[in-house]
């Protein structure tokens, strides 16, 4: 069997369950992995995934678009596979336009479809409801990642079919669930994810700002707009930039707690990792849509 794999937010969480999924499907069959390169995409992407998955970089960002639809298709084409697994929002709207009259199954992973997002305006909500609909010219099955993700897609496209898949992690890249504090020294408090609203950076701010007089050493492992992370630093947090995954589970291994100020989310990847570490998280509890 032929899979494809459409990924054009080919960073953090997206990118990690991607990368399991294609190492898991490549021992028994065809996989190729069609990707957007973004600048948090990780340089040696291509070391991610085993040698028996082929890469294919198309641009598949809104600036290139109708463009990237054209070229995606190019490559679906050349392929022909039997299944297409469109990931992110973008990547599959793209992913499901461009295999229209190809004889495919299509699964879709929003991995936190679009109109969950809590930074946009009602009219802009409408628009991204409006381009899912769109889509669906091309019929797919949509994979939820969460439970409030798959009552969020029916809410608001009731005419499609969605299967809940939650995320997970590979156990075997984590030490055994033991993480107690530190007894001595400055206890570190850690998030990991992209410097955007989505994750609350401001939030993460104002907590660190507030336990200035506390013994603790606060950590984005992420990076982000150049304004957005001197906000973090101002606050005195410690902004890494964007790690290896080896780096971000050995820095995991080592912290004390993990916070996460998310304001919407899907089912965060980073979290179920904090976890997998035995590391204790707080975490909101956000409101289901």
């Amino acid at each position: 069997m032929k899979i494809v794999h459409v990924i054009e937010s080919s960073a953090t969480g997206t990118l990690s369950i991607v990368t399991m999924a294609a190492q898991y499907q490549a021992d028994k069959h065809d996989v190729t992995v069609i990707f957007s390169r973004r600048p948090d995409t990780p340089p040696n992407i291509a070391t991610l995934f085993p040698s028996n998955v082929t890469l294919v970089e198309v641009g598949m960002s809104p600036k290139h678009f109708p463009l990237s639809l054209f070229a995606l298709r190019r490559e679906l084409k050349k392929i022909q596979p039997d299944v297409v697994h469109c990931h992110s929002s973008f990547g599959g709207f793209v992913g499901r336009l461009s295999s229209v009259f190809m004889r495919c199954k299509v699964f879709y992973s929003p991995h936190c479809i679009s109109f969950m997002r809590k930074d946009i305006s009602p009219l802009k909500n409408v628009l991204f409801k409006a381009f899912e609909s769109a889509a669906c010219l091309r019929r797919a099955t949509y994979i939820a990642c969460s439970e409030s993700e798959r009552v969020a897609i029916k809410q608001a496209l009731p005419f499609v079919e969605v299967s809940l898949l939650e995320n997970a992690v590979d156990l075997s890249e984590f030490k055994t669930l033991a993480n107690p504090f530190h007894p001595q020294g400055k206890k570190t408090v850690l998030t990991v994810g992209g410097i955007r609203p989505q994750k609350g950076f401001i939030e993460f701010a104002k907590i660190a700002h507030e336990c200035k007089e506390l013994n603790l050493r606060f950590v984005w492992i992420g990076d982000g707009a150049e304004q957005d992370r001197a906000l973090l630093e101002q606050a005195g947090v410690e902004v890494t930039g964007w790690k290896s995954r080896q780096e971000v589970i050995a820095r995991l291994n080592d912290a004390d707690l993990y916070l996460s100020t998310s304001l919407w989310e899907g089912m965060p990847v980073s979290v179920i990792e904090a976890s997998a570490a035995g590391l204790p998280s707080i975490t909101p509890r956000l409101r289901r849509q």
